[in-house]
Order: structure tokens, then C-alpha cells, then sequence
């Protein structure tokens, strides 16, 4: 075994007795072996699901390395239950594991479809679901699997439309039927979420998306309809209610780096909306009126900015932040208007 291959590092660090021998290996294993291959598969994910967004690719990979590096310490601490086999292969499908979690809040229709037709791949027998490789799942008639068949090429893929044009749209017939038909009509396996995509578009499965980018603008400006900019005004509202009830640290965190589309930083935005003053905002982040004054234009700020103004390090910073978005998802994911600024929280 190679000796900087990351297994070898991984028995290095978990034998390791000098602790800044320790740390040296830990940040070799995050920053050199783990952190390129989680954010590769991130951005693919997630550009593969239509839901690529700059900051939340980062907020996933994020959270991947929060965790592993949770894992790694404890690990090395004795916990039985934090072993760690294959490093690369443990932490693609942590990675895999993050995407999925993230695409079943942002996109919770489409989560109970994708669901739905795992279970009919797996108890139809005609059908068949197979990982071709780590995190890659592809489906089709249960024959092709033991035939090592190949999947159905991209370029045919990106005219499914016009090869499924004349099957009924909505829900008609049995679900097992139409997928029947799709496979027979491509002749090969599929890509599972390629699958997902089509049946989506076939049964009219979609979430409600998020407002515009211009929405937040609008608002501001006065074009938005009247009845949109209330209910707007009304998000914004509550999402500050809900903000003043976090931590301050968490607060300050989440605030500092929040941003509402391409219209830059929302906390800039609340006080433009008038549902909270420049000074209301300030307090909230522990700050006089005059130092979040002298930092306005930079807003909104990264996270070792972040971490410089708090006198914390960025994974503090990350940490503080993760907490203050589940919290606010458990207290406003049931309660979200049906449109909203995209202010990405």
C-alpha cells in the first residue's frame, strides 16, 4: 500500500499518538483525498438534478466534511460505531448520501416519485435496479442485468422526448406498464434519475418554484402585483421573527452570509423591505450601528470574513450556520407561502 494513498494515511491517523502528527495527517485526509472528490460529486448531483446553485453546492460539501471529520475524530477516539473501511469509498457515498438528503427537502414531490418507483423496480419482477458503480444507479428489464447490457448512450437520452412522444401524458394505466414501455422503446438499462425525470414529465410531477430572482427587487421597487408584494412582505416577516429567535451567534452566522438571488445580500434587503430598521439588523447581529455601517457594502460576507468578525474559526462559522437553517426549516417548512423571495437560507 502506498504510503500517502488515503487508507494508508487513514491507519496513520488512527495510530497516530502525537497529536499534532495527528492533526498534520487529519488535514491531509480532508483537504488533499476527501474534500476534490466530495465536491466533484456534488456539483454533479446536484447539476445533474437541475438544482445546481454555487452556495448550496458548497453548503452540501460542506456538511459532508463537518461530518467526516466528526467521524474521523471519534474514530480515533475508540467509538466502535465510527469505523471507516475504504476512505474514497466511504466518503463518495457520504457525499451521495448529502445530495439525496438535500434534493428530498428542496424538491419533496419529486422525492415521493423517485420513491415510488425504486419500490416498483425492486418487487416487479419483469424490472430491475442495480448500482453499476459507487452512488450510479441504472434500471431496466431484470434480463439485461445479468447480461452486463449497457446503458442506453447520452445522445439517445437527449431525444427521449421525441422517442416517447406518443405516450399519454398523466397517470393512465398501470405505473409498471409505462415503464415497461419506456425500456422497451430504449432498448437498454437507464440511469435511475434519468428514469425519474422522464416519468416526471409525463405524470405533470413537479414542485412549486421558488419566485424569480427578480421577485426580492420588485418587491423593493414597488412592481411587484399588490397581493404578490404583501405576501412577500409577509415571508420576510415571519423568515426575520424566526431569525431574532436563533442564537446570536447563529444569528450572526446565517445573516452575514445570507443572499437573495443574484440582488446580493438579504440581510441588506430586510431593511429596504421595512420589516426591520438598519439598527434592528444590527442588534440582531450584536453589532453597534456603526460597525455593521462599515460593512454593508461588503455584505454579504464569506465565511472566513465571518469567522474574523467573531473571533472564531470557519468551521465555527459553518457549524453555527448548518444549525441555524434546520432550525429555521423545521419551524418554517410547513408554514412557506406558495411563493417566496429566493433568499437562500
Amino acid at each position: 500500500m502506498e504510503t500517502n494513498s488515503p487508507d494508508a494515511l487513514l491507519r496513520q491517523y488512527a495510530e497516530s499518538d502525537d497529536p499534532r502528527q495527528s492533526e498534520a495527517l487529519l488535514e491531509a485526509l480532508v483537504v488533499n483525498h476527501a474534500q476534490p472528490g466530495i465536491r466533484k460529486i456534488v456539483r454533479h448531483k446536484l447539476a445533474f438534478q437541475g438544482a445546481w446553485e454555487s452556495q448550496d453546492t458548497e453548503d452540501v460539501a460542506s456538511e459532508v466534511l463537518v461530518e467526516l471529520i466528526g467521524r474521523l475524530r471519534a474514530m480515533k477516539e475508540g467509538d466502535a460505531g465510527a469505523t471507516i473501511g475504504a476512505f474514497s469509498g466511504y466518503t463518495a457515498v457520504a457525499a451521495y448520501h448529502a445530495c439525496n438528503e438535500y434534493l428530498r427537502r428542496k424538491y419533496p414531490n419529486r422525492h415521493r416519485l423517485k420513491t415510488q418507483l425504486r419500490y416498483l423496480l425492486n418487487t416487479e419482477k419483469r424490472f430491475a435496479i442495480w448500482e453499476r458503480g459507487i452512488g450510479e444507479w441504472i434500471c431496466g428489464l431484470a434480463k439485461w442485468q445479468p447480461t452486463g447490457t449497457a446503458p442506453v448512450s447520452q445522445d439517445a437520452l437527449n431525444r427521449w422526448r421525441e422517442t416517447l412522444a406518443d405516450l399519454p401524458r398523466g397517470r393512465s394505466g398501470h405505473p409498471a406498464d409505462l415503464l415497461a414501455r419506456i425500456f422497451e422503446r430504449f432498448g437498454a438499462p437507464v440511469e435511475f434519475d434519468e428514469l425519474v425525470g422522464i416519468v416526471s414529465h409525463i405524470w405533470g410531477v413537479d414542485d412549486p418554484p421558488a419566485a424569480p430572482e427578480t421577485a426580492a427587487r420588485e418587491l423593493v421597487s414597488g412592481d411587484a402585483d399588490p397581493a404578490e408584494r404583501m405576501e412577500l412582505r409577509l415571508w420576510m416577516k415571519e423568515l426575520w421573527e424566526q431569525i431574532c429567535d436563533l442564537p446570536e451567534a447563529q444569528r450572526a452566522a446565517l445573516l452575514l452570509n445570507l443572499r437573495c438571488g443574484s440582488a446580493g445580500s438579504a440581510a441588506a434587503l430586510i431593511p429596504l423591505t421595512g420589516v426591520a430598521s438598519v439598527r434592528e439588523v444590527a442588534a440582531a447581529l450584536g453589532f453597534p450601528p456603526e460597525q455593521f455601517a462599515a460593512i454593508w457594502n461588503r455584505l454579504p460576507l464569506d465565511d472566513l470574513a465571518i469567522a474574523e468578525l467573531l473571533g472564531i474559526n470557519r468551521q465555527k462559522v459553518i457549524n453555527l450556520r448548518k444549525s441555524a437553517r434546520e432550525r429555521l426549516t423545521r419551524r418554517m417548512g410547513s408554514n412557506m407561502p406558495r411563493k417566496s423571495p429566493s433568499t437562500q437560507v
